[in-house]
């Protein structure tokens, strides 16, 4: 299969947007990325304001992070892993958790389990190896035998890890090949947006993820999102085995998602750069209201518990006035 080139999908023009009302001011990498380019032309098409700024100024430059911690309207970042994160740290917005497994292991056909980096010591073969944090390094093949091939990805990924305690949580799983990977945009519903097949190096007659199995693995996403009270836009990967089962990449949360080029919707049309933008956003919000919502939870907690404790017993009040004198005669007669 030929390289996936990433790119600016269509812009239908004079489009209104289809999130609840624009943003304030979209902030955007100064590093460019399709991801950037998309949202600054979506930006530029709705009149709406947007501050390019670089990742090295978000973390080490004061002016730049006090305007946008004082900034009062939203403020919806677009780029990298490591710029949205340094965003929402700026914008004191908590990270959401990692999507991790938890919902879609029976879709995955293999073993997957949650580990730490320190268990790689002991590894006699190759192992697939990811963060259970969002992005701390990439997911990649560990191979420890004596002679092994690595690549230039894999060396990057050994250099990322080797910076990281020995402690840091991880996924371990058996190492599995897939004939082709696609990723499928799905809102919080479970409703599939696009999807594009990723894979640079597949066979072009690859056959497609099987669509109930894709389906069946979203629902239990969902199910499992919304037992939790946080349902919200999100990716799944799914590929083809080179048995021809169907079985699931990963999950990923929809902030700082990359956009994969040659997405389109299950009608067959190119999904609009309008409607990834709005994907974005719609992320972002529900980042925001669910931290909202879990700090107005633990403050009510807290209140609870100090309306819980018992009261401090009364003060004695202390006698008022002077002290009676006696008068000495008395005195020595006791």
């Amino acid at each position: 299969m030929n390289t996936v080139q990433r790119f600016v999908p269509g812009v239908r023009q004079g489009a209104a947007s289809a999130a609840a009302g624009a943003p304030a001011m979209l902030v955007l990498q100064a590093e460019t990325s399709a991801e950037v380019r998309t949202a600054l032309l979506v930006a530029t098409m709705r009149g709406t304001p947007v501050r390019r700024v670089s990742l090295k100024d978000l973390q080490s430059n004061l002016d730049v992070s006090g305007i946008l911690a004082a900034h009062l309207g939203e403020i919806p970042p677009v780029g990298t892993v490591e710029y949205v994160r340094a965003v929402m740290g700026i914008r004191g917005v908590p990270e959401p958790d990692g999507m991790g497994y938890g919902p879609i292991g029976d879709f995955l056909r293999r073993e997957v389990r949650e580990g730490v980096l320190y268990e790689l010591k002991a590894a006699e073969g190759p192992v697939f190896v990811k963060p259970v944090a969002t992005k701390t390094f990439s997911g990649f093949v560990y191979d420890p035998r004596p002679g092994a091939k690595q690549s230039e990805y894999q060396l990057e990924q050994l250099k990322a890890i080797a910076s990281l305690k020995t402690a840091t949580r991880v996924w371990l799983s058996e190492v599995v090949e897939f004939a082709c990977e696609w990723r499928y945009y799905v809102d919080a519903s479970g409703h599939i947006l696009a999807k594009a097949r990723y894979d640079a190096d597949g066979d072009d007659d690859a056959p497609e993820p099987t669509a109930e199995v894709v389906q069946s693995a979203i629902d239990s996403t969902v199910i499992y999102l919304e037992s939790r009270g946080n349902a919200h836009p999100l990716a799944i990967d799914v590929g083809v085995l080179t048995n021809g089962r169907t079985a699931v990449v990963e999950l990923s949360d929809a902030w700082a998602l990359g956009l994969y080029g040659h997405a389109r919707t299950p009608g067959g049309t190119d999904w609009k750069a309008e409607d990834y933008v709005d994907f974005l956003l719609q992320r972002w919000r529900s980042i925001v209201a669910y931290a909202q919502l879990r700090a107005a939870r633990e403050a009510a907690e807290r209140l609870a518990k100090v309306e819980k404790m018992e009261p401090p017993p009364p003060k004695v009040p202390a006698p008022r006035g002077r002290p009676r004198k006696v008068p000495l005669q008395a005195a020595a007669g006791a």
